[in-house]
């Protein structure tokens, strides 16, 4: 199975590069946002200008359409490129039909309003953050460093060189020692932030959307052909969830695809199950049985 074998790579290699991409982003976010917040009339340390705070929902805007939402869009682009890659693998096996490019755009812009969604909720919450911080007083640089955090997580920047030093590795490290920096991290220096920040969800996003864009394309194709039968396909890793261990290399057709898929296991999205596959986070992909 070489062709679905480099297929798979292609898309995971993709799913990395975005997700990287994303993340050098929103640091920069995170640096143009926490400068702005340093312009914030304070006394004492202490934020106050009610005024201010009303306005900087369309500077923080602003700088999220141009340096997070403008990365998408480039990111997007990419889609084209696996159009082409899926077709190329599919056809190995039979003669299949390009997707109309009209399709494929429409897909791309369903994928951006699902990041579009993520800048949303985050502009309300630092918005709302800056309006409270100022309605209570909290200290100016307090509210930065929590805007850092909701941002980037564990990730955000800082002046501190030992943390620096621990992010680097959390970010670039595998294993043992990725795993005691992030310990490290967290008990301390309480650098929580691996629960509600931008940079954790529009990372899990980019998986989602790159390998639901291949699924979509893949089923499309399948019921241009008529095809019924399909092979659950991928590799395992360690983090694999037991429901896709179950069916991992197991060939069904429509129909008991359609009855498995409407049990209950931990992780699963809602959703088509040609589309959503074994959920969250989850890189497997329908193979179509071409019949002789």
């Amino acid at each position: 199975m070489a062709a679905p074998d480099d297929y798979a790579e292609f898309l995971e290699r993709l799913a990395l590069q975005h997700q990287r991409r994303l993340a050098d982003a929103l640091q920069t976010l995170e640096g143009r946002l926490a400068g702005y917040m340093q312009t914030a009339p304070a006394t004492d340390g202490e934020l106050f200008d009610m005024e201010w705070a009303l306005s900087a929902r369309s500077e923080i805007r602003q700088a999220m359409e141009e340096e997070y939402l403008a990365e998408v869009q480039d990111i997007l682009g990419d889609y084209q490129e696996v159009a082409q890659q899926q077709l190329d693998m599919l056809n190995t096996f039979g003669q299949f039909t390009r997707v109309p490019p009209e399709v494929i755009s429409g897909l791309q812009r369903q994928s951006f309003q699902g990041f579009e969604a993520l800048a949303s909720q985050q502009l309300d919450v630092l918005s709302n953050g800056v309006y409270q911080a100022s309605l209570t007083g909290r200290g100016k640089a307090d509210f930065i460093e929590q805007l850092r955090g909701s941002i980037n997580g564990i990730y955000q920047a800082s002046d501190q060189a030992e943390i620096q030093e621990l992010v680097e590795v959390a970010q670039n490290a595998t294993g043992a020692r990725q795993q005691a920096a992030i310990d490290r991290l967290h008990r301390v220096y309480a650098a929580d932030r691996l629960g509600n920040n931008l940079r954790r969800y529009a990372s899990l996003y980019a998986v989602d959307s790159l390998n639901q864009f291949s699924s979509t394309l893949t089923i499309t194709t399948a019921n241009e052909q008529g095809i019924d039968r399909f092979e659950y396909y991928g590799d395992l890793i360690l983090d694999s969830r037991q429901f896709c261990r179950d069916h991992i290399d197991k060939v069904y057709n429509r129909a008991q695809i359609k009855k498995i898929w409407k049990g209950e296991w931990a992780g699963k999205a809602p959703g088509d199950p040609f589309i959503v596959r074994g959920g969250y986070n989850c890189r497997h992909q329908w193979l179509p049985i071409v019949e002789e």
